[in-house]
């Protein structure tokens, strides 16, 4: 099992999860490449910017950045948040295109294990959805 360094349970899971299955169970739902994405993703920005990287913010209300519940009304049905593999990112410096188009180039670059999906944005300008589909393209860009 394998959890991150940079981002704690509260950051990557709905509260709703966390209550009902705890916190190795939890961990356990995660995909563990996608995870490593996300804290190499977290490693490479800080180099290049000197700023972290939000998912869940708790404390501002925001608690469906990561992995969300079955019934939980953000996003589709059947979302792939929905699975624990895909993740809504912020940089914490706001900038958020140099952000996405950084994110977009270690996919391209194949420097992502398993990240390989990433919606248009246009459609989501202050959070990159960062996240694994069954699909050769890299990155494959969704529309919602």
């Amino acid at each position: 099992m394998y959890k991150c360094k940079y981002f704690s349970i509260e950051e990557l899971v709905h509260p709703w999860i966390l209550n009902k299955i705890g916190e190795q169970n939890s961990w356990r739902r995660l995909d563990a490449d996608v995870l490593k994405d996300l804290d190499f993703i977290r490693e490479e920005w800080f180099n290049v910017e000197g700023s972290g990287v939000y998912i869940n913010r708790i404390n501002l209300g925001i608690d469906s950045r990561g992995f969300r519940p079955p019934n939980d009304p953000d996003g589709a049905w059947n979302s792939t948040h929905k699975q624990g593999n895909t993740f809504d990112l912020e940089p914490v410096n706001g900038k958020h295109r140099k952000f996405f188009n950084f994110v977009k180039e270690l996919i391209k670059d194949g420097k992502l294990k398993k990240i390989n999906t990433l919606e248009d944005f246009e459609y989501t300008k202050t959070w990159t959805h960062a996240g694994y589909m069954n699909t050769s393209e890299r990155p494959l860009i969704i529309k919602p």
